[in-house]
């Protein structure tokens, strides 16, 4: 899961400098590889996909089927913004639903177009001009969402490969990825039980930086488990956990929906095993919206699990289309409300001229 960085106010000049260079070479790394899975995943993809038949059953979906896919990924939105008021009260700051449900459209709306999860700083920028919430706080809460994320898939994948008595690799993986993930609540839950002793921790560990660095990352370690804070108490963490299944319930609607509308016959865990991997495949390193990889991964398990390839591929492109557009085109019509500010600014300087 990748943490977007921040760099503070206030350093000295060659730290500036030191840090910007490191940064723009994570992001060319980070692009490069992208950019490498990318055109592997698509060249697979391509090299089994008959995309004029395809686009030919696409045409003949219903428009009810369409509208019925957007309002699934509306109400999926629209709990994610939920799940991450929930997540900022718990770190003792206080949003907005409706405010969220913009920035959290304008971030993943970014992050369908911009390679590197860019979309995720325009989160953080906003919340910080919005709600005056530190940036590593956010990064704190974008974290805890990526763990509920992956915690709340690898469910869905063990619990569809154990309804269609799959044996094999999906059952696997579906263990694997429970295990992997629910090790991982455990150990956050220790660290924002237990901050002092993660920031000892840290300190340590840092001990041989500046101490004007090490003084930075303290602080930055003390907001980014402040963000966490949804671990502490059981009452934060019942929230952010059923709005977390919430959230990916509303997409697997999306998912029987289109599958009903072109015909695909497969049983409900065969759909949650292919939420499942599709939106894993989401956070293979590409350069944005998942393409390539959502879309070879998802066809793939689809022919595993009986689908012809008639239908595979246009099912497959319809979803991937649905889980990107509605929200990208949320995104741009959320921009004024996610940045009033930066608005502001642009109209008083046209009035000026």
């Amino acid at each position: 899961m990748d943490v977007p960085s921040v760099t503070e106010k206030g350093a000295p000049p060659e730290a500036e400098r030191a840090v910007s260079k490191a940064t723009w070479r994570q992001t060319a790394l980070r692009f490069a590889i992208g950019s490498v899975a990318t055109g592997a995943f698509l060249w697979l993809f391509l090299r089994q996909a008959a995309i004029g038949d395809a686009w030919r059953e696409i045409r003949k979906l219903p428009g009810w089927s369409i509208a019925g896919s957007v309002g699934f990924v509306v109400v999926n939105s629209a709990f994610i913004a939920l799940r991450w008021r929930y997540l900022f009260a718990a770190a003792r700051y206080q949003t907005s639903t409706p405010r969220l449900f913009a920035i959290f459209c304008v971030g993943a709306g970014a992050n369908n177009v911009l390679p590197a999860r860019g979309g995720d700083l325009l989160r953080i920028a906003a919340t910080s001009q919005q709600f005056k919430v530190p940036a590593f706080v956010a990064v704190g809460t974008l974290f805890a969402e990526r763990l509920l994320d992956g915690l709340v898939l690898s469910v869905w994948i063990l619990m569809g490969a154990l309804m269609i008595g799959e044996s094999g690799v999906l059952l696997l993986a579906g263990v694997g990825l429970s295990a992997g993930t629910a090790l991982g609540m455990v150990l956050v839950g220790l660290a924002a039980r237990r901050p002092e002793d993660t920031e000892t921790f840290v300190w340590r560990l840092t001990g041989r930086l500046p101490p004007r660095w090490r003084q930075r990352i303290g602080r930055a370690m003390a907001n980014f488990v402040l963000g966490l804070g949804a671990f502490r108490q059981r009452k934060h963490l019942s929230r952010v956990l059923w709005t977390s299944v919430a959230i990916w319930l509303a997409n697997f609607g999306l998912y029987v929906l289109l599958g009903k509308s072109f015909g695909v016959e497969l049983g409900v865990g065969g759909y949650f095993l292919l939420e499942g991997v599709g939106n894993l495949a989401l956070g293979v390193p590409a350069t944005a919206a998942g393409l390539g990889s959502f879309d070879y991964l998802t066809l793939v398990s689809a022919k595993e699990l009986g689908v012809s390839d008639e239908l595979a591929t246009p099912y497959v492109l319809t979803v991937h289309a649905m889980v990107v557009l509605p929200v990208t085109i949320l995104g741009l019509l959320c921009l004024k409300s996610a940045f009033p500010r930066a608005f502001s600014s642009i109209g008083n300087w046209m009035r000026s001229r």
